[in-house]
């Protein structure tokens, strides 16, 4: 026989009355959320989120409702918009680049730049020099120095 939470009715009557979250209720219980979500699958309960007509960003739904191939929901407009993001190119800023190799770099350089002025400042300083420079590991610069070989071999 299994172990009975003793908090188990409390926690069907939240359930029950709908529009609060699992974790929600699981703060007022004193419970785990995994166990909150046991319940509500034991019960048959739908959660508040499976029975929204929008995201959490307001994408209607079902014309934005996706499935992956292992079952889970998805908005297809968040990921829209996420790859949007993501997609947009860093603006390349060469004062930055120019600022690193001379080793006054600023306060954040997007990768772009970064490699930018690793290979400004080529194979005539060494690793841990060019590090300290531009303000990262020697690893990065390691790293791209490899990706670049043939660029630096032509620069020598």
């Amino acid at each position: 026989m299994g172990v009975i939470h003793p908090r188990r009715d409390e926690m069907r009557k939240l359930l029950e009355a709908g529009g609060i979250s699992d974790i929600d209720i699981a703060r007022q219980v004193g419970a785990d959320r995994r166990t909150v979500y046991r319940l509500r699958r034991k019960v048959g309960i739908p959660g508040y989120r499976e029975l929204a007509d929008t995201c959490l960003h307001g994408h209607p739904y079902p014309e934005n409702l996706g499935h992956r191939p292992n079952g889970w929901r998805y908005c297809k407009g968040c990921h829209r918009d996420h790859k949007k993001r993501y997609k947009a190119a860093a603006a390349f800023d060469e004062a930055a680049v120019e600022r690193a190799a001379a080793g006054d770099p600023p306060e954040r350089l997007s990768p772009r730049e970064r490699e930018a002025a690793v290979l400004r400042l080529g194979s005539h300083l060494s690793p841990e020099d060019i590090a300290e420079r531009v303000r990262c590991t020697t690893r990065t610069v390691w790293r791209i120095r490899a990706r670049n070989r043939d660029q630096l071999a032509t620069a020598a």
